[in-house]
């Protein structure tokens, strides 16, 4: 009786060491598989860093251009201005966006490969760039429409001249740049409206360098676990 005990005891043992060596070597796989998978995504966000770094220069380059325009016109400072009419036009009746590439994060998001990312510092990085810096960036945008929209019609109806004969003429651009900011000088309207939009747009431009830091902060982690 005791021998069948023994066999009954032994066979149990054997069943249960059996089950948790398959379990234990299930979870290991499983966790092989969650750090390929998370060396996979931190390459592909990496991958969309470099996209959003390279527009993200462009953008900022484009943005301080457009500023430093607009202060010239606003201040009447025009004896070293390169830029042309048409680039005036832009800075003062236009608006340029922002939109960085977010496909691999969005995709991520929704498919749930953030979670296989373990690092808690790259997980508030993500957070920072993706959902939070960036919207700064956006509410200065939202403003700076929302004048130049009001600084387009104002101009459409009491100086229609500006986005149509001037633009014509065959002047020097100098010369297109001095009658624009001669008018500035003496519609204090204007100018008011003109110097909203450069308040946006250097509030813009602070938010940007916000998001870069995000941008840049975020890379150096990934790098780092790459």
């Amino acid at each position: 009786m005791k021998n069948l005990i023994l066999k009954y005891c032994i066979e149990f043992s054997v069943i249960v060491l059996g089950i948790s060596v398959s379990f234990w070597f299930d979870n290991y796989q499983t966790s092989l598989d969650n750090l390929d998978r998370e060396k996979e995504i931190i390459n592909e966000l990496a991958t969309e860093l470099e996209i959003i770094e390279s527009s993200t220069l462009i953008r900022d380059s484009v943005f301080r251009y457009d500023s430093e325009n607009l202060k010239n016109i606003i201040d009447g400072i025009l004896k070293d201005s390169y830029f042309s009419y048409s680039e005036l036009l832009v800075a003062t009746t236009d608006y340029r966006g922002f939109g960085p590439s977010e496909e691999i994060y969005t995709s991520l998001k929704y498919d749930g490969g953030l979670k296989f990312i373990r690092n808690k510092k790259v997980k508030i990085a993500i957070e920072s760039l993706y959902n939070g810096t960036k919207y700064g960036v956006l509410a200065n945008m939202e403003d700076e429409i929302f004048v130049q929209k009001e600084i387009l019609k104002y101009i459409q109806f009491n100086y229609p001249e500006l986005l149509i004969d001037v633009r014509k003429m065959k002047i020097k651009e100098s010369e297109k740049l001095k009658i624009f900011s001669d008018i500035v000088q003496k519609d204090k309207t204007l100018k008011a409206l003109l110097v909203s939009k450069l308040r946006f747009m250097d509030s813009k431009l602070r938010f940007l360098q916000r998001y870069k830091n995000s941008l840049f902060e975020l890379k150096k982690l990934l790098t780092a676990s790459q």
